[in-house]
């Protein structure tokens, strides 16, 4: 669901008689109790509570894609009954501290709730359904995405990269003016060492995110054919870099193992899919367009992370031109995120992508994206 502009959450004091769903957003003084709990009066307005002022118990564990339990400078619960999406008392503003929020709410046998959980550096996001019915206490988890410009990458400088770059180093060594996606000017002459460190600029952060990102999904990935290569190690050179792909001649082998993979695709299915190639002919650079011979195309499945991979054969000379992308369509990252936000904001945020690797992968021994989000 689509975060809700802060600017509607808040009711003046003047008209709350008038708000049929009690909303406030008063902020709960602090206390020293790691495990906080909040009482939420249902108040004359909520039909349906139990008698005799009986609650229940209700705890959030809300974590990052990390598992770690989040931090967050102001988070808004809001209950509501499932049955007709009535607000069930107030709406809470609380600061999270990295602990378990507790709440004591009013019961009601039968009834089926959910929480409207909406923070400020984290994505909204709905909590498990359950019963309101008196009865032990109940706790629910939930796993919050980063809100993604309320986070700045943090990379790492190029001579601590770990020996698991030796090939983006390569890549970068033999990529001489560089440019972002869609641009014309250079971002530097060649992006390594200081200059790699120096990148600045809300374009240039994002494209160098994803580049991290895709690196990380095409090197862990081997090909499926020979199984004898990663993707990313047929990159040659870097023509440009972008917020959701980068494009790169490859050496020609790539394009054989793409055009087996397609045209035996029921022997990959687990894998991967075929995808039209022709979406991308408009990202092959204007100056090389008239040079293609033909183009190809495949994509990931949603638990390999959801790459694609163009390939266009070019004529004289005889190259070929990589496309990779992360495909914001996606079904797992359909399932976590708000496709709609995206289609009008410029596509798929790295940051997200960042998020889902983390989820998959980040458990693994070793794992590195080469930055993480402060």
């Amino acid at each position: 669901m689509a975060k809700r502009a802060r600017t509607t959450r808040m009711v003046r004091r003047s008209e709350r008689a008038k708000s049929v769903r009690r909303v406030s957003t008063r902020r709960l003084a602090r206390t020293r109790d790691k495990t906080r709990r909040r009482r939420i009066s249902a108040g004359p307005r909520v039909r349906g509570g139990a008698g005799g002022g009986e609650t229940l118990q209700v705890t959030f564990n809300l974590r990052d894609v990390s598992g770690r339990m989040i931090r967050d400078p102001e988070t808004f619960f809001t209950f509501r009954r499932l049955s007709d999406n009535r607000q069930i008392g107030d709406q809470l503003q609380l600061e999270l501290s990295g602990a378990p929020t507790v709440f004591d709410l009013p019961a009601a046998t039968g009834e089926i709730a959910v929480c409207e959980i909406d923070a400020r550096r984290f994505r909204f996001v709905h909590s498990p359904v359950f019963f309101r019915s008196p009865g032990p206490p109940i706790r629910k988890e939930s796993r919050l995405f980063r809100e993604p410009n309320e986070w700045t990458p943090r990379f790492t400088r190029w001579n601590d990269l770990a020996a698991a770059f030796g090939g983006l180093k390569r890549v970068l060594g033999a990529s001489p003016q560089v440019t972002l996606f869609n641009g014309s000017d250079p971002i530097g002459d060649l992006l390594v060492d200081d200059a790699y460190d120096d990148m600045s600029g809300e374009a240039v952060t994002l494209a160098k995110s994803a580049l991290l990102n895709s690196y990380f999904r095409l090197t862990s990935t081997v090909e499926p054919v020979s199984a004898a290569r990663t993707w990313f190690s047929f990159v040659s050179r870097l023509l440009s870099i972008g917020r959701e792909r980068f494009l790169a001649f490859v050496e020609p082998g790539m394009e054989a193992l793409v055009r087996e993979i397609h045209t035996h695709i029921e022997e990959f299915r687990a894998d991967y899919e075929r995808t039209p190639a022709e979406n991308h002919r408009g990202n092959v650079p204007a100056a090389l367009r008239g040079r293609i011979t033909s183009m190809i195309s495949i994509k990931s499945t949603h638990m390999k992370g959801n790459f694609q991979l163009t390939l266009t054969h070019l004529s004289a000379p005889d190259e070929v031109l990589l496309d990779a992308d992360i495909d914001e369509n996606g079904d797992m990252l359909g399932h976590f995120l708000d496709l709609f936000k995206h289609k009008i904001t410029g596509g798929t945020h790295p940051h997200d992508v960042h998020e889902l690797i983390v989820l998959q992968d980040g458990r693994k021994p070793g794992f590195d994206l080469g930055y993480r989000l402060v």
